[in-house]
């Protein structure tokens, strides 16, 4: 039981941070990529696209893959709020899919500068649209992993 409670532990603390680094993005970052023009934009991605990458590649699998490691051990271990560690889970598998569903081809289009102009602010609003998704999904994967700690603690 006490690698659950490790794990769980880790598990909240990861999703806690990742989940305040993307809102930070989304509140601070994305309303000034809107403000800029498309050439500033373009050329501030050019800068600082790579760099934001660097920092949230890391933080996205690990906020992904410890909790999926946190889930199978709690169900294999048979804990009895495994449904709960079960919908941290798919919030995060959830998460982690809209990269490749959406932002991966987004971002893409921003580092080749493939979208017009006139593109760029639909674009980035719709960028700004899948963020919000994907920060309520890591808030419901926080959500879980805090009541999944809760609940763990209980059967203790």
């Amino acid at each position: 039981m006490m690698i659950t409670q490790i794990l769980l532990a880790i598990s909240t603390g990861i999703l806690g941070i990742f989940l305040g680094t993307q809102i930070c993005e989304g509140a601070l970052l994305v309303p000034y990529w809107k403000s800029l023009a498309p050439q500033d934009f373009f050329e501030l991605h050019k800068t600082y696209g790579k760099k934001i990458h660097q920092f949230y590649a890391p933080l996205t699998i690990a906020a992904t893959f410890v909790p999926l490691i946190t889930a199978g051990y709690s169900i294999y271990s048979r804990v009895p709020y495994f449904k709960t560690v079960l919908g941290m889970a798919i919030c995060c598998l959830l998460f982690f899919a809209t990269y490749f569903l959406y932002f991966k081809q987004a971002n893409l289009s921003f580092a080749t500068q493939s979208l017009s102009f006139e593109e760029l602010p639909k674009e980035l609003h719709r960028w700004g649209n899948w963020h919000w998704t994907r920060v309520g999904l890591e808030f419901l994967a926080f959500g879980f992993s805090l009541v999944a700690l809760l609940q763990h603690n209980k059967t203790c």
